[in-house]
Formats: C-alpha cells, structure tokens, sequence
C-alpha cells in the first residue's frame, strides 16, 4: 500500500532515530487517554489542570509555576523537535493544527506520544509529491520556514493563556520558554544530522522575523579543546531549581555566564576524554 507523503517524512525520521518514534506517530492506538491540543484548551475542559497537577505532584513543588512550566517546555520541545526535523531534514511541514495533533501523557503528566493524524502538509514546488492534492505549495525554504512559525504560534497561543491563568506566570515568560526550547530543538535536529552550523543557522533564521517565538540573544560559541559547542544564552527560567531537589539547570540565565561557559566545557571535557 502506498504511503501518504506524510506517513512517508515520519517513517523515515523514525527509521532514522528510532529513540524519538513516540514523537512522531501518524495515527493514535488503542490506549486510553488520547487528547488533542483543542482538548486541553476548550472551554470547561478540566484536562490541563489535571495534567499540571499530575506534573506538581511528581516534582514536589511548593506551588503549580514550576510544574507548569517544565510541562509546557517539555510539550513545545516535542512538537518542535519533530516538526523541525520534518522542515529540516525532509523540508516539508505537517499539519500542526490543534485538531489534528494527539497527544497521550502518562501516570505522572508528562507527554510521552505525539500522533499527527492530520494530511495536510507544506513543501516547496521542487518537492516530488508537490502535486499531491494535500500539499500547500510553497516557493521556497524561508516561505516553508515562515509557514512552520506561523503554526505554531497558532498551536501554542491558547495553551499560553491557559496556562498563565491557571499558574500566575505571565504570558510573556511562557512565550520566552517556548522560544528558548525551541532554539534548543533547532540545535538538536542539526546534531541529529551530523550538521551543528545548520541548526543554529535554521534557529537564527526562525528568530531573525520578530514574532512571540523569537529568542532574544541567541547563542555563544564556545570552544574548547579544539571543539566547538554553542550555548543557547537563555532569557527564560523553567524553574527547575524550585523543585524538590533541583538545582539551576546549566544554562540558567540565573547563573552567570561564565559559569555557563564553564560548565559547558566540562561537559566538553568529559566527552571528549570518554570521563564521567
């Protein structure tokens, strides 16, 4: 049976790194508990506040803020990161309208599948199933790239405001965490490949159009023994630290930042010398 082009784009990232297949599914299963984006915003639906209790409970936090936020970094880096590696890797963008995307989360909260039951998708005219009746023809990678932010903006837009009613964090720090996890996801997608330059490249170009999901510093170059990694100069705090026995994260824009480049060349050091 022929594959639809986007059940294609998803098989062969999934061949390709197998560790994130439950990120990119393109139909839900048989377990319970599948709840599109719309479900978790709609109006009387209890299902976030659920959630983020779930999330509190697990991370033993004094109040919902930190709960809130580390469950919506780890939701916007999923979504991104599967949906970047589809713009980058296969230069085609999935549906990421929130009646088509499917999301099942575990005993403690936490997003473990993404199901993008959606067809439709965008690519550029050179794009070999450019003539598939569910493909938005685009002209070029910046118009795709565009389009992607567009997305998810739309995606992510209601979640925000839910979330800063229900967690008393403001909308704009939750837009500034959803730009910092994105950039991370650009720079993780051009690891992936084998091409770091290209993901930062990709995240500068995502952030370069002024919208809620751009970064406001970007990233620091460091190198080290004859390496180069770069730092993400983080403007948002996920709030890791007010957790039960948390800490700041290494990037925290709550550390200095030579304690950030400090801690990034250890790591540097530790898997360059294959030391613990």
């Amino acid at each position: 049976m022929t594959l639809h082009p986007l059940e294609e784009t998803f098989a062969r990232l999934s061949a390709s790194h197998p560790e994130y297949s439950h990120w990119l599914l393109t139909q839900t299963d048989a377990r319970e508990g599948w709840l599109s984006a719309t479900d978790l915003v709609a109006e009387g639906s209890s299902s976030l506040f659920y959630l983020l209790n779930l999330a509190s409970s697990r991370y033993k936090a004094n109040d919902l803020r930190p709960a809130a936020t580390l469950w919506f970094g780890h939701v916007v880096y999923g979504v991104a990161g599967a949906s970047i590696a589809c713009f980058m890797v296969e230069q085609r963008v999935p549906d990421l309208s929130a009646t088509h995307l499917r999301f099942l989360f575990g005993a403690d909260g936490e997003m473990e599948h993404i199901a993008w039951i959606g067809r439709f998708f965008a690519a550029s005219s050179s794009d070999s199933a450019a003539a598939h009746p569910d493909c938005i023809v685009l002209p070029e990678r910046d118009a795709l790239r565009e389009y992607l932010r567009g997305q998810l903006i739309a995606l992510f837009a209601p979640l925000i405001v839910l979330l800063s009613t229900y967690a008393a964090i403001s909308q704009a720090s939750l837009w500034a965490l959803a730009a910092d996890y994105l950039a991370y996801a650009f720079a993780a997608v051009g690891s992936l490949m084998g091409n770091s330059v290209l993901g930062i490249e990709e995240s500068r170009a995502f952030a370069a159009v002024k919208s809620p999901l751009s970064t406001k510093r970007g990233f620091v170059a460091v190198e080290h023994l004859g390496q180069v990694e770069y730092l993400l100069e983080r403007t948002s705090c996920c709030r890791y630290y007010q957790v039960k026995n948390g800490a700041y994260c290494h990037s925290c824009p709550g550390r200095p930042m030579k304690e950030r480049i400090a801690l990034v060349k250890q790591n540097m050091e530790r898997y360059i010398t294959g030391t613990t």
